[in-house]
């Protein structure tokens, strides 16, 4: 029998084959090469530069955040945080992110439950960095009914998280004393390990009461956010598109919306339907939206492929380490999606 994570694989290359087959079965092959013909490539080099920085503003995000607990080189930080996102993306549904645990447990020497504490507040500083970025063009842009929805959802969810964060680490002991009076008595192993996962994950968001920190780890998420967007303004110079820079917004918001779920493998198919999704927004026809999205999911993922193939061959690596451990995926995929707690060996 096929286990979960190869049924998600099998599922995830159907999906993304039957979004593929939708986007491009209708497309005029000489009016594809027509507008491929036409392409301005030396927009190419500021691109690259804008997807590669917007890997290296991230990294060293990441870098601020454990600098709480170790000192680390940034050229190692961003070659392992590189290779940490495409595994991200290459690992179907939310199983990336338990990869991604995994890996900063397995080469970064932290324990499993500090990494996922790091890459949570990650998402939720992508997430009020994508409320603000929404909040923003919405002066300028009406989003449809459907994109404000999901908006309204995430910032609610940030909100909460941000407010969850706050308590956790202003009102520690006094959350480990409800704890220990709780469960001391029916179940005081499931204590010892809640109150370790407590500390080890407060320690984790600890940055966040470092003023300082905090402070460099907002202008490095807007800076991130602002090498996409450059990079995505820059492409439609590419393709010769008379369209403003909030309009790049749009698209890059709507991407991040459409893919916060990876549902497929690498995101193949629905990155590409969300692209043209978003630049059917500002009436582009589909034979551009297309080349346009195939082009952005190049650009974007060739800094994170760079940046790993380095780390692979320095650390004699190989994602299959991960990818084929199911059993340890499976476990760190219950603290990733259900907030299960108790992982085997997560000491440090």
């Amino acid at each position: 029998m096929a286990s979960i994570f190869k049924k998600k694989q099998l599922w995830g290359g159907l999906i993304a084959i039957g979004i593929l087959a939708f986007l491009f079965y209708d497309l005029n092959l000489p009016r594809t090469l027509e507008v491929a013909k036409r392409l301005r490539l030396w927009y190419l080099v500021p691109i690259f530069i804008s997807t590669t920085l917007l890997v290296v503003f991230k990294a060293m995000r990441w870098k601020t955040i454990v600098s709480k607990v170790k000192k680390v080189l940034l050229w190692p930080t961003i070659s392992l945080y590189a290779t940490s996102q495409l595994i991200a993306v290459l690992l179907p549904a939310l199983t990336g992110q338990a990869g991604r645990v995994i890996l900063f447990s397995k080469k970064g020497n932290f324990s499993k439950t500090y990494a996922f504490s790091t890459i949570f507040l990650e998402v939720v500083l992508d997430g009020a960095g994508l409320i603000l970025l929404m909040l923003a063009s919405s002066s300028v842009f009406v989003f449809p009914q459907e994109y404000r929805f999901i908006s309204y959802i995430i910032g609610a969810a940030t909100l909460f998280v941000m407010v969850l964060f706050y308590l956790s680490l202003n009102f520690q002991a006094r959350l480990e004393r409800i704890g220990y009076n709780k469960l001391r008595r029916r179940s005081p192993k499931m204590f010892l390990v809640l109150r370790k996962f407590l500390r080890t994950f407060n320690e984790g968001i600890s940055v966040m009461k470092s003023t300082d920190k905090l402070f460099r780890i907002s202008i490095l998420t807007f800076l991130s956010w602002a090498s996409h967007i450059v990079s995505v303004y820059f492409l439609f110079y590419l393709f010769n598109f008379d369209l403003p820079i909030w309009a790049a917004v749009v698209v890059i918001l709507i991407n991040y919306l459409a893919l916060m779920v990876p549902i497929t493998p690498g995101n193949v198919g629905s990155f590409q339907l969300a692209v043209v999704a978003g630049l059917n927004l500002f009436n582009v026809p589909k034979t551009e939206a297309v080349l346009f999205s195939v082009i952005l999911y190049i650009v974007d993922m060739l800094p994170m492929i760079a940046f790993s193939a380095f780390f692979l061959f320095k650390e004699h690596f190989s994602l299959s380490e991960i990818s084929e451990d199911e059993e340890l995926i499976a476990e760190v995929e219950k603290m990733v999606v259900e907030g299960e707690v108790p992982i085997e060996g997560d000491n440090r």
